[in-house]
């Protein structure tokens, strides 16, 4: 086997782990999600158990990149693909965080008797995270630019309708402060989807740059994508 065809070999090796850890983090945010919703405090400490998985997954990831980088010394769309993963499952495994600490939070509300209906902005948020993730590993997989793209500007409906529930929710504690505990922890679940959904879109990014060797404002400022910005 020539050196090429190994290091062709270990690249589609590594794909492979980077979409079973994607689907490990998939599931992660699926079932934090299913907890909140059903206050389901066990699947809770089942995405807080779990990642300790996800984690191992990018260390092994991350090692496996390293390695390849000083044993086959890549060069140009090789270096770019190693390169992009490196990236990439940092933000998956920050996604997995967000999994978590949204299970963490359902845990706490669980602990304080919450019988607060979850706000219809809330769920449709959830949903939208989801779907954003969806979408940002379907174009890893398919290193497709295109679901990349529009991958990316799902972000900006997502960020639109957590401005609308954190406003809705801090409008509430004006209001309701015997509920103040549960509603600053629907606040902080909130927060968690929006920055899931931000690691989805930098997910996408990666994708882009994989491809075109250009990081995806290029793409904005020749007006081939839109990005909205993010400065937290």
């Amino acid at each position: 086997m020539t050196s090429r065809q190994e290091f062709q070999n270990e690249i589609r090796y590594l794909h492979e782990q980077i979409i079973r850890m994607g689907a490990a983090v998939e599931k992660a945010l699926t079932l934090a999600t299913d907890a909140l919703f059903n206050a389901d405090s066990e699947l809770s400490k089942q995405v807080i158990a779990g990642d300790d998985l996800i984690d191992e997954q990018e260390r092994e990831i991350d090692r496996q990149c390293v390695r390849l980088i000083a044993l086959q010394q890549p060069v140009a769309r090789d270096l770019r693909d190693v390169t992009s993963n490196l990236k990439l499952i940092t933000d998956l495994e920050r996604i997995a965080d967000h999994a978590v600490e949204i299970a963490g939070h359902t845990l706490h509300l669980h602990g304080l008797g919450n019988t607060m209906t979850i706000p219809p902005d809330l769920i449709r948020l959830a949903e939208l995270t989801r779907q954003i993730l969806r979408a940002a590993l379907d174009s890893y997989v398919s290193r497709d630019k295109t679901k990349a793209a529009l991958t990316i500007q799902m972000e900006q409906p997502i960020n639109e309708i957590y401005q609308k529930v954190s406003s809705g929710l801090i409008e509430q504690m004006k209001d309701k402060g015997e509920a103040m505990n549960s509603l600053a922890e629907l606040l902080l679940i909130s927060k968690d989807f929006e920055r899931a959904a931000a690691h989805a879109q930098n997910v996408a990014e990666w994708v882009i740059y994989y491809i075109d060797g250009r990081h995806a404002y290029y793409l904005e400022e020749e007006g081939q994508i839109e990005l909205e910005h993010d400065d937290g």
